[in-house]
């Protein structure tokens, strides 16, 4: 974290070296990140290239970012609503994104037919959460954000974000029993 703030202070201090090295850092993360909302590969790498270029170009106007990878992860969330909201061609300010969490474990199981299963349950499950739900629950699990991060990215409360997390893990506990007894019977039939 303290890291990250180095690396901005740096940026915002005409650094061009940094937004290389902010890109090799982050664009893989950022891609992930998209890739698990559910997004195509084509979108994802417009957005994160607008992200960079909108970076350099407002560079003078960030002096009050305090956190850099808070802010890449935000502007690329709205980047991707503003795709979203330009596919749906609505005026909701902040339309319902069809988040898709996919999961790749499954298919290293050897029984395909079992493990298709297995790893549909898991994605229906992982979907009956709400947006804002995957989003928190990602990026506090899978990137290892603090909730004072996700909550500026996602435009929350840490409050919110800590709810969003609690009750997303209680939708995924309250089903887990499905989960482990397809598991269990996957592993006495195969």
């Amino acid at each position: 974290m303290k890291h990250d703030r180095i690396i901005g202070r740096q940026f915002l201090e005409g650094n061009d070296d940094v937004c290389v090295y902010l890109y090799n850092s982050y664009a893989d993360q950022l891609y992930a990140y998209g890739c698990g909302l559910g997004f195509d590969r084509e979108t994802l790498k417009d957005a994160i290239h607008d992200v960079f270029l909108n970076l350099l170009a407002r560079r003078r106007e960030l002096g009050g970012v305090k956190n850099i990878r808070s802010y890449l992860f935000r502007a690329f969330y709205n980047r991707l609503i503003d795709f979203k909201r330009h596919e749906c061609d609505t005026t909701e300010l902040t339309p319902q994104l069809d988040l898709r969490i996919t999961v790749s474990f499954a298919d290293s199981l050897i029984d395909t037919e079992q493990a298709a299963r297995l790893k549909t349950m898991l994605e229906h499950m992982l979907n009956e959460l709400s947006p804002m739900q995957k989003s928190a629950i990602y990026m506090r699990y899978m990137y290892e954000m603090e909730y004072a991060e996700i909550a500026e990215i996602l435009d929350v409360t840490p409050h919110a974000v800590r709810k969003f997390v609690s009750k997303g893990l209680g939708k995924l506990r309250s089903n887990k029993d499905r989960l482990l007894l397809l598991a269990l019977f996957s592993a006495l039939t195969a």
